[in-house]
This record gives C-alpha cells, structure tokens and sequence, in this order.
C-alpha cells in the first residue's frame, strides 16, 4: 500500500481513529553512550519517557504524553506522582516500599508478613535522572513539535492534533518519532472522514462564495487570497513560507462577521486576540504550529506594540529564530512557525519590504442588503474546515509543484521579486489546492502574473528599495540654511546650487545663488562635485558625508540613523545606488570627511518644466 493510500486509509477514521502500534524508536539523541559504564534505562512499559537532560533539566514525557522539564531538586515526590498520573499505582507495583508486619491468621497464631507502604521515592528519583542523562544532552526548542503541521524526514505531512498524531498513514499516540518529540495537548478538530471534492459544490468553492459577498477592494483578487491564507496557515511549518494577511476597512463593512467565520473555521486551531503583546503570543505557541489572528490591531500614536507584533510574524514567515532574554537570566529561543493574520480599521505604517510581505485585503461599505440573504452558521464552517484539512492532508503530494508554478509565474510574468513571489504565490497555490484539479494551465499562471504584477499591485506598486527610500527622506526633508530664511526640502537647495541661468535673472546671477546654495548644503554635509579625482568625467555626484551632525539629524528615528563617533547607516544604504562611489574624501565647508558620491541624476532632475512649477510656487 502506498503512502497516499495510508494517509486516506488513517483519515477515513479521522473522527474516532484508534491508536497505531508506533514505529520502534532508538535509545537516544545526544551522547547517551558512556562507555565503560551502561546506562539505565526505565522499565519496559514504564508510562513515563526519559527524554534527555540540559542545563540542569530534566525532560520526560509523562503517562498522559506531556513533555515535562524538571530540575534536579524537582525529580521527587509529588512531582514524580504527578508524571505518573493517572497511573500511580505503577510506582508501587514496580518500586515497592515494604514493611515487615506481624498479625495473627485465621487459627490466632501469630504470623509476619511483608505490606507495601509506599514506593521508593530516591530510587525512583536516582532512576529518572540515570535515565534521562543516559539519553544524553537534548534541546527541546530543536526536538519538540506542538500542535499543527510539520514534515516527516521523507517530506510527508505530519498532523500533530493533540491527542493524536497522524504520521506516514497511522494515528500514533502522541510520543517520540523520527527523533522529534509530539507532546500531548487538548485536542484539535480531524479531518473529514470522507474524501472531498474539489469541484463547484467542494470546501474551496463553497468559501469563496461566501467571501464573495463582501464588498472588496479587488473583488477578483481578494477573496481568493484569503482563501489562501486559510488553507496556508493551516500547514503550518510543513510549508517554507506562512503567509501575512491584513484585512482593513471602516466601521460597517463586515470585519466582525468575516473574522467570525474565520474562527469557526479552525474550529479551536486558532490563536485569536485583540489585545495582546509579542511575548505573550510568543510564550501562548510555544513550539506549536497554529496560525495567530490579531483583531483591532490598529495604528496609533506609539505603534511599538504593534511594531513587535509584526516582527513576530515576519519572523514566522520564514521560521526564523527569536532571541529573548528571560526572568531567569537565561537567554531562550523560539522558532516561529505561525501564520499571522490582522484586522483593523487601519494599517500602521509599514517599510516597503514589510508591506510587499503582506496581502493587504480591503473592504468597502456594505451597500444595504449586500448579505441579508446570506446566513453563516458554525456548524457549516466548522465541516467546511474538515474538509479543507482533508484536501490538504490528500493532496500534499501535490503541493511542490503546484507552489513553484505560482511562484515561477510571478517572478516571469509579475517581475516580482523573490519574498513577494513567496508570499503570493502561495497564497495563489493554497487556494489552487482546494478549488482547482492538477497542476495550474500555462494561461491561468499568465493571467495571475499579470493582475499580481510588481507594478499594479497595491502591496508592490511604487515600493522603493530600501536604498532609494533612504535617498528620498533626505531629498524630501525640510531645512532652513539661510538665517531668517524659509524651511525648504534639500532637493529645492540641490535644484539652486546646479541650476544655470533663470528667467528673470541677469548673467552672473546664477553664480551668486548657486554659490549660496552650496554653502548652505555643506552646513548639512552635502556637496555637488564633478571632475574630481577618480569621478567620471563630465558626470555630477551628490556628495553625502558618511558621518555629520547635520545629516545625524535629518536621519534621527530612522533605521539609517548614526550615531556619535560612528559612521552614519545612511552611508550603507546610499553606497549600494547604482554608480555610487563610496569612501570618497572630500573637502565640505573647510573640513575634509568620508562621503558617498550618487549620481545627482539618481537624486534630482531638471527640465525646464519643473523650473517653471518651481518658480510658480516660489511666487505663491
């Protein structure tokens, strides 16, 4: 029987499935061989695992399947009893503590006979330690897996549903596998027990009608991105890339309700808050897989809560690691694997890269009536998530493919770039899963990367690099370099210091202003050059000084921002502009400094148009 053919076979018990006999696992993980002297190991059946030891830990899974993490001092008594539960009489029977007693039988004589009065707590404590430190070192953020998706070694989906695992076609308990740990939690909901269809009258389709009757931005677009969120964020770690999503929009266009229905669709797979912090989301997963929805996340005037929200779910995005110091003094990392999901009236403000991470999902008002005829009921999008799990866990084999031709198509025909064509294309992917059969038809991927195109797309369109945002807020920033002058944006004072002879102005006028305006810029560590030593000839540069108090400044509560004694971040960013020259000496004001030559063609333009507008507005 194939693999596919287990999956099915496992899922057609999904909603009452029986425990598999489990794959035989090895002694250990770490360096649990010691030689000379052999380890000890607990009983053969013992309800309790010895997993391994760590900086003074001790971990063991307990007869109910926790994973449990004790100090030395720990591993006694009561809190052994409570490993045990609810099968403590195993320590009496396996470690007895005896007692010789003397009675008389049924004849009156006096006899003496050995009663158990409890069981050996230092022998048992002694043997729990042995046990875990002849496991050897382990690291439970590297071997434990909570609830949600994750991939065997073969590459196959694993469900991790709290009380039950589904593994290569079998419930297994929860416990050790393929050197991972599966803890025991309070139970997820299974997959459909059927197999489902994939047709008009199938989960995917089913959705997406009702999504449809909300009042989108991009009506064509979006309700399938959202589709796609939710079946993406429902594998978890098993994919690469867990997408973003933030859906907005004023008072009355239906957020409560569609946040509503996405609940009921992970039916308790869900992590949902409306108000909560980094490290509490953080500390809430722990290693669990489960997507997060963040209600009424809204912008305000101090958005840093907001901020490391949207940290944690760019980390998660990829998996990557988090760093955190804790109450212990110990430092402690945590593997994000979530995908995270946002609503709010509006979004807060968001770096380029950030935003093109994010399907931004926008509602319009209601018209009236718009869904009177419509009812959302639990039950149906608590079975139409089932039956999504259900597709996903039979169509996994599928999934590569399918994900390279959407990402393929938005990076060929999108010129997306590589994070977009991640984010997008698998959300595009996810919701092919469910409403579409096979792989995607050539036109169907052309006509995708055409409507997702870097260019049209509210989430790409118009979002500068990180190095050409950093050359704008300096072009666009207002200064004021003349006493008793008027604030003007440094681009207007690059315009004056190289323009040539103005309508109005008598020869040599030019020079005078231009001379001015020079002066001016290099208060601020910015200077044109040309011809200079190793510039290329005929070619004007914008000079930027790598480390002034005047561009310290202009940069100050940025993310290119310097600092004293140290070179400015500026620098970095401006040094990566095509034809830029870096570490150039240069003469400003009577000092000489580093700076970073741009092309001024990068920076400023000139026609005879803009002067007019220009001087227009001079005038006004």
């Amino acid at each position: 029987m194939s693999d596919l053919s287990l999956v099915a076979a496992a899922l057609d018990r999904a909603h009452e499935p029986g425990i598999d006999v489990p794959p035989a696992e090895s002694g250990g993980d770490g360096d649990g061989d010691r030689g000379a002297r052999k380890g000890k190991w607990l009983p053969e059946g013992c309800p309790v695992t010895a997993l391994g030891t760590e900086g003074g830990m001790f971990y063991f899974l307990t007869t109910l399947g926790e994973l449990r993490g004790l100090t030395a001092d720990k591993v006694a008594n009561k809190h052994i009893l409570g490993m045990f539960a609810p099968d403590c009489d195993y320590l009496f029977d396996q470690w007895p503590r005896k007692k010789m007693v003397k009675r008389k039988d049924e004849h009156g004589d006096e006899v003496e006979e050995w009663i158990v009065t409890g069981w050996r707590t230092d022998d048992v404590s002694m043997l729990l330690m042995d046990a875990a430190a002849t496991r050897g070192v382990w690291n439970a953020q590297e071997r434990v897996r909570g609830r949600g998706a994750w991939t065997a070694d073969d590459g196959s989906l694993i469900l991790h549903l709290g009380t039950h695992v589904l593994m290569h076609g079998r419930w297994l308990k929860p416990g050790m596998y393929e050197g991972k740990v599966y803890p025991a939690a309070p139970a997820l909901p299974k997959p459909h027990p059927d197999p489902v269809s994939i047709d008009e009258l199938g989960p995917g389709h089913q959705m997406l009608n009702y999504f449809r009757t909300w009042n989108w931005a991009r009506p064509s677009l979006d309700p399938i991105l959202l589709l796609g969120w939710i079946v993406a964020a429902r594998m978890g770690a098993a994919i690469e890339w867990r997408p973003m999503a933030w859906i907005t929009g004023d008072k009355a266009t239906g957020k409560s309700t569609l946040q509503k229905l996405v609940k009921w669709t992970f039916d308790g797979a869900l992590l949902q808050t409306t108000d909560a912090t980094e490290a509490g989301i953080r500390q809430i997963l722990g290693q669990q897989s489960l997507p997060v929805a963040v209600d009424e996340a809204e912008a305000s005037e101090d958005n840093r809560k907001l901020q490391a929200l949207l940290n944690l779910a760019r980390q998660a995005a990829s998996g990557g690691i988090v760093a955190r110091g804790g109450q212990d003094h110990q430092g402690h990392q945590f593997q994000a694997t979530s995908a995270f999901l946002f609503s709010s009236i509006y979004t807060p403000p968001m770096l380029p890269q950030d935003r093109s991470r994010m399907a931004l999902l926008e509602l319009g008002e209601l018209q009236a009536g718009q869904r009177s005829k419509t009812e959302f009921t639990m039950p149906v999008f608590r079975e139409l998530g089932a039956q999504i799990s259900r597709v996903i866990a039979d169509r996994w084999h599928e999934w590569p493919k399918i994900l390279e031709a959407y990402r393929d198509a938005l990076i060929d025909e999108g010129g997306q770039g590589g994070r977009a064509a991640d984010q997008f294309g698998t959300l595009l992917a996810a919701a092919h899963l469910v409403i579409e059969d096979g792989l995607p038809h050539a036109e169907s991927l052309r006509s995708w990367g055409a409507m997702l195109n870097v260019s049209v797309m509210a989430e790409t369109a118009g979002a500068e690099d990180d190095k050409m945002s950093c050359l704008q807020h300096l072009m666009t920033y207002p200064v004021m370099l003349e006493r008793g002058g008027t604030q003007r944006l440094v681009s207007e004072w690059l315009l004056q210091a190289t323009s040539g002879l103005k309508p109005g102005e008598l020869p040599g006028d030019e020079v005078v202003r231009q001379r001015a305006a020079a002066e001016a810029l290099a208060r601020i560590g910015v200077r044109v050059a040309s011809n200079l030593k190793g510039m290329t000839p005929g070619r004007h540069y914008l000079a930027v000084a790598s480390r002034h108090q005047g561009l310290a400044r202009i940069y100050e509560g940025t993310h290119w921002q310097g600092r004293s004694g140290a070179e400015g971040v500026w620098a970095q960013a401006l040094k990566r502009i095509s034809g830029a020259m870096a570490n150039y000496t240069i003469k400003m004001a009577g000092t000489t400094m580093k700076a970073t030559l741009v092309p001024l063609e990068v920076a400023i333009e000139q026609d005879a148009d803009e002067w007019a507008r220009a001087d227009r507005e001079l005038v006004e």
